[in-house]
């Protein structure tokens, strides 16, 4: 596997970086992996970052508070906000040499979030997996997604950027670059699944995952135009200049503007690394470029996206409206629900027809397109319940189990209660799956024991619960309008 050829000079040794030492692991905060090529531009493209000037402050870029901010805490808050925060964060073994990488992409709808916030603390993937562990921040709202003459991906722009700087200075920090993995979560995941099948990126990871992968179409040229225009007629003033807080209160409008009805703001078709027919995930799989994929969803992920909404609020007709408005056959659909949570209230019915349509099928008809194209899939589904009243196992509730830090996650209120002994036995689960997968391209039980690929004539899928962890069938595909 061969790195991709950029313009981008070789940065300074390790040496020249500030690092941390703590139980067997470097950590190096506030990389630099580029810089914008024009300054005064905030959608410029990125060239390779100053060698005279290797590691800032940690940051994030720009946005307005999250619509998840009341389950997750204020972590994020806590970080400074920067428009040039193209950082990295890297955890490395003491003297590793040839060591598996591991490249996180953090998620937040594509408007909020930071791979250098607290929450995605690689400490213990890296001492545990004996790996060096990356996350990435990129670009979010109109500054990764809209450009001077309309809609742009920058947001993916910068994420080939990290992964190319990754390529060339992985191996000072004791990485292997021919053994990358590329793994994200909610945007983050829908990030790397476009890179995964997109051609300007192969050659860059080795092996993709995918945690909590939204169903999402791109945005058409049309729908794309509609923000733009909304976005510029609130702005009054030149996007690629204009005072930050100018961008995020244009931005905000738009965001109001589809309240509702989806995201706002989300990548649209380009034809070059997010084609048309991305979700379309029997074609898609087709351009895979990777030698595996792992995919996990929670049991409840719209459960936080509709904390909002009055349980009275939700009629049958609306329940029943939505199933019949995105399902080829309604009436399986609704009868499956029946099955999986009887007597449950209208807003239950709809939170679980959202998780099975934005995201559980998802997973399903992924990992049953790749195995059909030939490229092993591993199937997983976290179904531990927050304590949090209502809520279940909702979306974003993976992620401190994943890194298994409890205490950066201390103030979130999603995990407030949760018995400690029991978060280390499901936390020491869902490490050791996504390790094993990292380091070899098969996810592992804690005891070695191999999670089977997915397969068509005998659909598997590990499922984690706060009792234990099995394998059982997953749902069965239902076809989509």
């Amino acid at each position: 596997m061969m790195g991709s050829s950029h313009t981008a000079p070789a940065v300074t040794a390790p040496a020249a970086y500030k690092s941390q030492v703590r139980d067997g692991v470097v950590h190096t905060r506030g990389v630099r992996y580029g810089k914008r090529a024009d300054p005064a531009d905030r959608f410029s493209a990125l060239i390779g970052p100053d060698p005279a000037d290797p590691q800032g402050i940690p940051a994030a870029f720009p946005q307005n508070s999250g619509s998840m901010d009341w389950l997750l805490g204020p972590a994020l808050a806590r970080l400074p906000r920067d428009e040039d925060a193209f950082q990295v964060n890297i955890w490395a073994p003491v003297g590793a040499r040839n060591a598996p990488v591991l490249v996180f992409l953090p998620g937040g709808a594509y408007i909020s979030g930071a791979g250098t916030a607290d929450w995605y603390d690689g400490q213990r993937l890296c001492g545990q997996g004996g790996m060096v562990v990356i996350t990435v921040n990129y670009r979010l709202g109109a500054a990764g997604l809209m450009g001077a003459d309309g809609v742009e991906n920058r947001v993916l722009d910068d994420v080939l950027q990290a992964l190319r700087w990754i390529q060339d200075n992985v191996a000072a920090f004791g990485g292997n670059p021919d053994d990358v993995t590329l793994a994200g979560q909610s945007a983050g995941a829908w990030l790397a699944f476009a890179l995964a099948c997109a051609e300007p990126a192969r050659g860059l990871f080795r092996r993709a995952a995918f945690f909590s992968l939204p169903f999402q179409p791109p945005l058409t040229a049309s729908a794309a135009g509609q923000r733009a225009e909304i976005f510029n007629g609130a702005l009054a003033a030149d996007p690629a200049t204009a005072g930050v807080d100018q961008v995020l209160a244009a931005q905000r409008e738009v965001e109001r503007a589809y309240a509702g009805r989806g995201l706002g703001l989300q990548p649209a078709a380009d034809g070059v690394l997010v084609p048309a027919d991305l979700a379309d995930f029997s074609v898609a799989a087709e351009r895979l470029h990777v030698e595996s994929i792992l995919l996990s969803a929670t049991q409840d992920e719209a459960a936080a996206m509709l904390r909002g909404l009055p349980v009275p609020a939700v009629s049958p007709e609306m329940a029943a409206g939505f199933i019949a408005e995105r399902f080829q056959d309604p009436q399986a659909v609704e009868a499956f629900i029946d099955g999986r949570i009887p007597g449950a209230t209208h807003h239950a019915r709809m939170v679980e027809a959202m998780s099975l349509y934005e995201f559980r099928l998802a997973a399903t008809e992924l990992a049953a397109a790749a195995s059909a194209a030939g490229v092993p899939a591993t199937l997983v589904r976290f179904a531990v319940p927050s304590p949090l009243d209502g809520i279940g196992s909702p979306h974003n509730f993976d992620l401190p189990f994943l890194f298994g830090n409890r205490e950066d996650w201390s103030d979130a209120p999603m995990l407030d209660g949760f018995d400690p002994a029991g978060f280390e036995a499901v936390s020491a689960e869902l490490r050791a799956v996504l390790l094993g997968f990292a380091s070899g391209g098969v996810a592992r039980r804690p005891d070695g024991t191999a999670v089977p690929a997915y397969d068509p004539a005998l659909p598997q899928m590990l499922r984690l619960s706060a009792a234990e962890a099995e394998l059982v069938g997953p749902e069965k595909l239902f076809p989509r309008r």
